[in-house]
């Protein structure tokens, strides 16, 4: 069980927790290890210029780790950029984004 909170704001930055003691160190599906998951992340936050927390709830398995943060992360995202009828304009109290 994984939580992912998007916004995307043009202020980069990234926090990660949850995960078991010694999960960067386990392989997940060949050479990947855990500690890639925290990479992949702080670089795609940094260089897409968004706001990620994730958070990991519950879990054991290291591959279903990294699966219920990866689809977090998506579902956050698709959350994220999803227009939403109600609002008009740019939806931002500093009118950009």
């Amino acid at each position: 069980l994984a939580l992912a909170v998007v916004d995307i704001s043009g202020r980069p930055y990234f926090t990660h927790s949850g995960e078991p003691a010694g999960y960067e160190f386990h392989r997940i599906g060949g050479n990947f290890t855990g500690s890639l998951v925290d990479h992949v992340f702080q670089s795609f936050a940094t260089n897409a210029g968004i706001c990620l927390h994730l958070k990991l709830i519950s879990g054991r398995d290291p591959h279903h780790i990294a699966e219920a943060q990866f689809k977090a992360v998506a579902r956050a995202l698709r959350n994220a950029v999803e227009l939403d009828p109600r609002v008009t304009g740019i939806p931002s109290t500093k009118g950009a984004l």
